[in-house]
């Protein structure tokens, strides 16, 4: 058992290194336009870093995302801003204001639409999670916009979720993917580290070292569940829900105790 734990905290350092590398690429602020852009600015804005949310008039380069706000039909005006964000890299997320069924040409623009019905306000969550699938680099982002990090938060334990049953799927019964798996889980707890603003790099290695002690102690329990399952159950089958449900259970117990764990 010792014998693998060596390698296995090697390759943990190098995801912490490919984790520490994500996190420090340069975002530039997320841009709102459109019709009342500056409320909806403010709101994005709520306990976020100075400058990373900023109301605007068109898109910029480096911008981490442009927000447009829309009353009615796509105008040719908000067509060639869509474009022009397009050149230059710029995720676009359009909120669509009192949205009426017929209407497709939104989506036409950008597949990242929202709608907002008069009188309920702008729906912060399903904006944030438009922002979540549009962009690279959303953990990042998170850590400066603060209304973002539930989306985010669901969307690292549903990507590794997702992950970790086709590596168990594939690894059925099998040890040669079960370091595969732990990377994964380690990767996962590393990004959810991240999004408390908690150092994400050299100062985080000691923790994320635990972390990956932990899960491997956690592999040897889900490998047996996997083991005891009935006979008649297909082995792939067995694997993904095993590796998908361990994988979810880790993440969810990591949030429950991250307020618990030192900050470097």
């Amino acid at each position: 058992m010792r014998a693998k734990i060596g390698p296995m905290l090697m390759e943990a350092r190098s995801v912490v290194r490919a984790l520490r590398a994500n996190l420090d690429v340069h975002l530039g602020p997320v841009l709102v336009s459109g019709t009342l852009s500056e409320q909806l600015a403010r709101e994005l804005a709520a306990g976020a870093a100075p400058g990373a949310v900023v109301a605007a008039h068109a898109s910029r380069p480096g911008a981490a995302a442009l927000v447009h706000v829309i009353a009615g039909e796509p105008t040719p005006a908000d067509d060639e801003l869509v474009r022009r964000a397009d050149r230059q890299g710029v995720p676009v997320v359009l909120v669509q204001l009192e949205p009426q069924a017929q209407r497709k040409q939104s989506f036409v623009l950008t597949p990242f639409v929202v709608e907002c019905r008069a009188g309920e306000g702008f729906p912060l969550p399903e904006i944030a999670g438009s922002l979540v699938d549009a962009m690279e680099y959303p953990v990042a982002l998170a850590r400066r916009v603060p209304v973002l990090q539930e989306a985010v938060t669901e969307a690292v334990l549903g990507t590794a979720a997702i992950r970790a049953a086709i590596i168990g799927a594939l690894g059925a019964r099998s040890k040669g993917t079960r370091p595969i798996l732990v990377l994964e889980q380690v990767r996962m707890l590393g990004e959810l580290r991240a999004l408390t603003n908690a150092p994400a790099g050299g100062d985080a290695l000691p923790v994320i070292l635990g972390i990956s002690a932990a899960t491997l102690g956690a592999g040897l329990v889900f490998r047996a569940a996997a083991r005891s399952a009935p006979a008649a159950l297909p082995a792939p089958a067995v694997g993904a829900v095993v590796a998908a449900a361990g994988t979810w259970a880790l993440g969810q117990a990591y949030r429950r105790l991250e307020a618990h764990i030192p900050s470097a």
